[in-house]
């Protein structure tokens, strides 16, 4: 129990750190932003649960009624709050908050948005326990639109750099990726699944193709990387809005470790009533 509750404080302390970056892909950060906003509709209430900055969060507040972001980083949210208010927009509030202990706002939002947020959990119990509050968030029919990584995706990912002789990309040290199988059996009775999608083209550029010809090692704020990874990421992110729904990646269900998943939520009472 003290070597788990040691790990949380490591990374309750990795994200207050200023040089701590959630993302350096900014072109996948792009994509993934408007994949959430394909699902989100004028009349919703919007929880973005472990909002980060807020940079997405003000991209979300402008398809919606509502938007609440959730964070627990003192740093992150204080960001996040100057964000809002740079935006202008009135419909958004930045609040202090955890997905294990959520303000039972039980049943009130249309929508909510994950983005890389439950596999900086802990634990597999915990990521359950925190899929079980955005049920009990959102209302019966809500959209819980979840973008998380996989084991699956990543190993996929990983095979294909060594068909092409290049090395594995590691995991980092904080993150607990899904096994798809297992997550899709824990939302049963919980969710439906309404629709899956993979960056498989992007990763497929970016992380196969173009690194037998460029060098790019090492993660977050101590990624160095070949100059022509600028250009090539952006056309990557083109050709991915582009040509996605034309290209199939055999032999895998998703390439790359990160994924969407759009779901209803079932049930037509709240958990409680």
């Amino acid at each position: 129990m003290k070597a788990a509750g040691d790990f949380s404080a490591a990374v309750a302390a990795y994200w207050e750190d200023p040089q701590t970056k959630s993302i350096i892909d900014r072109n996948l950060h792009e994509l993934e932003m408007q994949a959430v906003c394909r699902y989100l509709q004028p009349l919703d209430r919007l929880i973005d649960l472990g909002c980060g900055d807020g940079a997405a969060t003000v991209r979300y507040a402008e398809k919606v009624k509502e938007c609440m972001g959730v964070e627990r980083s003192e740093h992150l949210r204080k960001r996040a709050e100057e964000n809002a208010g740079r935006s202008g927009r009135s419909n958004i509030n930045i609040v202090a908050g955890d997905i294990l202990a959520p303000a039972e706002d039980w049943g009130r939002y249309d929508a909510a948005v994950t983005q890389r947020l439950l596999i900086n959990l802990v634990s597999r119990e915990d990521q359950q326990q925190g899929i079980c509050n955005i049920h009990r968030l959102l209302k019966p029919g809500g959209r819980y639109i979840m973008i998380e990584n996989t084991n699956d995706g990543f190993g996929a990912l990983n095979d294909m750099r060594a068909a092409a002789g290049l090395d594995p990309i590691g995991q980092h040290w904080h993150n607990r990726f899904f096994d798809y199988e297992e997550l899709t059996a824990f939302m049963k009775g919980k969710f439906q699944l309404l629709h899956f999608q993979d960056f498989g083209l992007y990763y497929f550029l970016t992380r196969v193709y173009v690194p037998m010809f460029a060098e790019f090692t090492g993660y977050g704020a101590q990624a160095v990387k070949d100059p022509i990874f600028e250009l090539s990421d952006a056309q990557a992110r083109r050709l991915y809005e582009q040509l996605r729904e034309r290209f199939e990646i055999k032999g895998c269900r998703a390439l790359g470790p990160i994924q969407v998943f759009v779901f209803r939520r079932e049930g037509g009472e709240l958990d409680g009533e």
